[in-house]
């Protein structure tokens, strides 16, 4: 009887396999050449809700306002100091964290999931000191027009895609949840839990 081998299911790891892309778009669009690819991690979490609604991806600064590790804040009678822990990778400091929502991130078009990633990376600020891109005004996040934001998103995307990037490159996006939930690759990646900053100091005002 001859021996029958099982074929291994090809993985789409989330952490490694989107760094080449990430490095790719960072150097070709001016607007993302002060980012160091290196230091911006990509990790999973599961999306257990149904539909297509919600969040697929979202972006966790690991520095406080203007880079800082540590923030001093009233709260009542009291002067709390908050501190960022650090967070490596390989060796590597790690200032922004992407994680992506799976499936409900394989669930989106091709384009929608180049133009979400380019969105988490658009958020980075621009001196690349663990702090996010911050707008004037009370939405210091997308600025006062979301649809302006995602229209820049959208010309952004569209002149990455005009660079003709290697076919490799963007495999990672071509997946569907199809493709995952009927076997045919698996998802893998690092699932690191968002950061917390840790109070490390309290004194009475």
């Amino acid at each position: 009887m001859a021996l029958v081998r099982s074929v291994p299911i090809p993985a789409l790891d989330i952490t490694k396999d989107l760094e080449p892309l990430c490095r790719d778009i960072c150097q070709k669009l001016p607007e993302f050449s002060h980012i160091h690819s290196d230091q911006v991690l990509f990790s999973l979490s599961r999306s257990r809700a149904e539909g297509s609604h919600g969040i697929y991806a979202r972006i966790a600064p690991l520095r406080f306002h203007q880079g800082q590790r540590e923030i001093s804040r009233r709260r009542g009678r009291y002067l709390e100091t908050f501190c960022m822990p650090r967070l490596t990778h390989e060796g590597r400091d790690i200032l922004y964290l992407i994680t992506l929502m799976i499936p409900r991130f394989l669930r989106l078009s091709f384009e929608q999931k180049l133009s979400t990633l380019i969105h988490e990376l658009y958020h980075i600020s621009e001196s690349f000191d663990g702090d996010i891109r911050r707008f004037p005004g009370r939405n210091f996040a997308h600025g006062h027009s979301r649809s302006a934001y995602n229209r820049t998103i959208r010309t952004l995307m569209q002149r990455y895609l005009s660079t003709e990037p290697a076919a490799e490159l963007l495999n990672p996006l071509v997946i569907t949840e199809a493709d995952w939930a009927n076997g045919r690759i698996r998802i893998i990646g690092n699932r690191v839990p968002i950061p917390k900053a840790k109070l490390i100091a309290r004194s009475r005002l």
